[in-house]
């Protein structure tokens, strides 16, 4: 039976953290609340809805006060679900054959001032899996000798004291994934500088923080629902295409790729497309064994044995 994990953490990086190599946690590279997360797990019954419940708008952490950012719950049959604001939960799901993990994140009120320079406070979280990632995920510009980009993706951190910068989210392989293609893809950036709540959703890869501007903020990315493998025919660009499409169904459109000399796809596929070959083949070496002499009019036929004699 799946297992229901509930989670209370908080980001409360203040500055450079060390993202490379990061000390992940079984919460995900985050800091758990104290007191709120109980041990052990639930079971749920596959096939069934799931739906967590509204969060609290705020927790206390000692003398300070942590304000609700996102609840994310992953594992559901629908893939991942996220809500921003605390008071709606997130989208109805289907437990599947998966674990379901929820998870409460919340940020310390006043956000991620240290009392030192300016700056993009920025993570990678995995939407798929509930946890930050610690993989090269953020180019920045202007950045002529990249070590800007090296410190953010290293250490989470950009000082805009003297400038302001674009910070540009790419898609890293974050995780191997069964379907196909197997990088997550960036979703989303979600401020979480406070005052938010309601936590503020960016469009778009990049993030611009502006000189002397404290950001607070996270990339979002989530793996792709897995291909369609469809035998539609597809034109034949040349005497190696196997002639095999990829269907990928996104936002309710079919984006489709042709399979190339170059990317193959999944080699039971092209095994499957050579069986059908030599089924034909065989289809046809057994014609020509029924027909016999047929390719061969009788008057073109050469003599032998007893015709031969009596032609001489």
């Amino acid at each position: 039976m799946p297992t229901l994990t509930t989670s209370y953490v908080y980001f409360g990086a203040s500055g450079a953290h060390t993202r490379q190599p990061r000390a992940v946690t079984s919460y995900g590279g985050f800091t758990p609340i104290p007191g709120l997360n109980p041990g052990g797990t639930a079971t749920l019954t596959p096939g069934t809805p799931f739906q967590p419940g509204p969060a609290n708008p705020t927790e206390p952490l000692g003398p300070q006060t942590l304000n609700f950012a996102f609840v994310n719950v992953s594992g559901c049959t629908e893939g991942p679900l996220n809500s921003f604001v605390a008071a709606t939960p997130p989208p109805v799901g289907t437990v599947g054959t998966d674990p379901i993990n929820v998870l409460y994140v919340y940020v310390p009120q006043g956000g991620p001032g240290n009392g030192g320079d300016p700056g993009a406070v920025i993570d990678a979280f995995n939407e798929s899996s509930g946890s930050l990632v610690d993989n090269s995920f953020v180019t920045v510009s202007p950045d002529p000798g990249g070590a800007l980009t090296t410190e953010a993706n290293q250490e989470g951190w950009v000082d805009t004291a003297s400038s302001g910068y674009t910070i540009k989210a790419d898609h890293p392989n974050i995780g191997a994934y069964s379907g196909w293609p197997t990088s997550p893809l960036f979703d989303q950036w979600v401020d979480l500088t406070d005052p938010n709540p309601p936590t503020s959703l960016i469009n778009g890869a990049d993030l611009k923080p502006a000189k002397g501007q404290t950001v607070y903020a996270l990339a979002f990315y989530k793996n792709p629902a897995p291909g369609k493998l469809s035998y539609e025919k597809a034109p034949v660009k040349d005497t190696f295409d196997t002639g095999l499409k990829y269907v990928v169904e996104k936002g309710g459109k079919e984006l489709v790729e042709n399979v190339n000399p170059g990317d193959l796809g999944d080699p039971a596929l092209l095994v499957q497309e050579l069986k059908g070959i030599q089924a034909k083949l065989t289809k046809i070496e057994a014609e020509v064994q029924q027909r016999g002499k047929a390719f061969i009019k009788n008057v073109d036929r050469p003599a032998v044995g007893t015709s031969a004699k009596k032609r001489r």
